[in-house]
């Protein structure tokens, strides 16, 4: 991640002890969670565009992938 989306996410964690406190609006504390949320979505497929350029196996990398996103979102009982 670059140095600016983490100084932002820094700053969320701020805007809200702010807000919590009543110094900050709802909307500026929405604004800036949403920020980080989709400047850390861009950065994750950032990291994995590289990861496939670089990959000798595209396929297999590809296959791990979408089997990766499958099986985090099941929980074993």
């Amino acid at each position: 991640m670059s140095q600016n989306l983490l100084f932002q996410l820094k700053h969320k964690k701020e805007m809200h002890r702010w807000w919590k406190q009543g110094q900050v609006s709802w909307e500026e504390y929405r604004n800036s969670g949403q920020f980080c949320r989709d400047g850390v979505r861009k950065a994750k497929v950032q990291l994995q565009l590289e990861l496939a350029r670089k990959a000798e196996n595209k396929k297999g990398f590809y296959r791990r992938v979408s089997k990766r996103g499958r099986s985090q979102k099941v929980y074993p009982p």
